[in-house]
């Protein structure tokens, strides 16, 4: 079974954007944060997913249950219900690499929940904010 752990950020003062993702998969933790030049954290948070599962693929990791957990709502409605009113284009490619998996489901978690990946997006802002100066 693999968990899936995506967040993302948005400082729209320096308009600066982060995702992130936190992997476990075979006892093995990999996780990554980085800066995306985007101006909607709600897009962002669909990125962060769409990255993580592109690095699952290529990996060759997808032949197990997947498990996401987002603290976005409107990423985990999306998927429940196949369609976003805005993000329709990346909700296609997240849904066309679901579907690589034997099966997968998606939940809901508050940031607290969400610790690993949220750090990992707090970290990469103040990285940039620091180097920006």
């Amino acid at each position: 079974m693999i968990k899936l752990y995506t967040d993302a950020g948005l400082n729209t003062n320096l308009n600066l954007g982060v995702v992130s993702y936190v992997i476990k998969v075979n006892n093995n933790i990999y996780k990554d944060a980085h800066r995306e030049n985007f101006d909607d954290n709600h897009y962002l948070e669909f990125l962060a997913l769409n990255q993580a599962l592109k690095k699952i693929i290529d990996n060759n990791w997808n032949h197990e249950i997947l498990l996401i957990h987002s603290d976005s709502q409107i990423v985990i409605d999306s998927i429940v219900k196949n369609y976003s009113k805005h993000y329709q284009p990346i909700l296609n490619e997240i849904l066309k690499s679901l579907a690589l998996f034997p099966e997968y489901f998606a939940k809901h978690i508050s940031d607290k929940d969400n610790g690993a990946a949220h750090a990992l997006v707090h970290q990469e802002m103040i990285h940039l904010r620091t180097n920006l100066k």
